[in-house]
């Protein structure tokens, strides 16, 4: 049950930002960056939850990954 949770809810930004670009949102720089912190913040709520629930320290190392890499690719493309 975690896996399919864990699956789950780490495609719930991405469903979200295929939602907004077939609701006809210009998919420009701007809306990827925003996609990017997003999704690095979810992952490190993730991270938070899976630790919360004692759930396999992977979960937790996978989520935190996740969101170190896309908040840092955030403030690269910030600049």
């Amino acid at each position: 049950m975690t896996v399919a949770l864990n699956l789950l809810l780490g495609f719930v930004p991405t469903l979200i930002l295929g939602a907004s670009i077939a609701a006809g949102v210009d998919d420009d720089a701007q809306h990827r960056r925003v996609f990017l912190l997003v999704y690095g913040l979810w992952a490190f709520t993730l991270a938070g939850w899976n630790w919360l629930e004692s759930s396999h320290v992977a979960w937790v190392i996978l989520w935190a990954a996740f969101g170190a890499v896309a908040l840092a690719l955030w403030l690269l493309r910030r600049r």
